[in-house]
């Protein structure tokens, strides 16, 4: 999927990035579908329905996916002690397997590329805790100026992020794969390219800019003398 010929977000070129993890830097997005698909295994008429609905709400939090399925496909209530124990279960299923995945094709070298050029933040909708330990088993701690988790959303935590850290939105640059990245983004004024597994189809709206994985990112990101994004073809 080939880049535009530039990217008018970014006023003043590429100063910062804000990166969604999940499906971005790992190829961890099957891992939490295959996760909600064995937690809600006592309901096999709704296993499918839950499935679409954790999809459908990428970047979205678990606890209110949790929230959604019980209302809205299970018609039962949910007590906090069942929510806790949801999303505990939930972090067991993944967090080792999301450890051991495989990254992104290109990600590894973007990030090595931005490494000392250009400060670069994850926004995931994984808890907290777990996203830091996630990110430091993996041994990228160093390529992040900062590691946010939920809560609050992907729209709060890019929010803070540019207002902790002084950057400008102007010079800012999110990818993400979902539909709560692109939100986010536009809500703060942020440039966006969306990431789309190749042969699935992405939830972004026509004009944003969708690449099937990071290969070559960073040359076009840093290539131009003036820092400013220019069209390449990302295979």
């Amino acid at each position: 999927m080939p880049l535009p010929s530039s990217f008018t977000g970014l006023e003043r070129g590429l100063e910062t990035a804000i990166l969604d993890f999940d499906g971005v830097v790992v190829e961890s997005t099957g891992i939490k579908t295959e996760a909600f698909r064995a937690l809600f295994a006592d309901f096999p008429a709704c296993v499918d329905a839950i499935a679409a609905l954790h999809q459908r709400h990428a970047g979205v939090d678990r606890y209110a996916k949790f929230d959604m399925i019980y209302r809205d496909i299970l018609g039962l209530p949910l007590s906090p002690e069942t929510r806790r124990a949801l999303g505990e279960r939930f972090g067991r299923l993944v967090e080792e397997r999301v450890i051991a995945c495989p990254m992104v094709v290109g990600a590894g070298e973007l990030l090595a590329s931005l490494e000392g050029r250009v400060p670069v933040a994850i926004a995931s909708a994984t808890p907290q805790a777990e996203i830091e330990r996630i990110v430091a088993k993996r041994g990228l701690g160093r390529f992040f100026a900062a590691v946010r988790g939920s809560p609050p959303d992907k729209t709060g935590i890019v929010r803070a992020l540019l207002a902790e850290r002084g950057w400008n939105p102007s010079a800012t640059l999110m990818i993400g794969d979902a539909i709560a990245d692109f939100e986010a983004a536009r809500a703060s004024g942020l440039a966006f390219i969306g990431r789309a597994v190749p042969g699935e189809r992405h939830p972004f709206p026509d004009g944003v800019a969708v690449v099937d994985d990071l290969t070559g990112l960073a040359a076009t990101l840093l290539g131009d003398a003036r820092g400013t994004m220019r069209a390449r073809a990302i295979s």
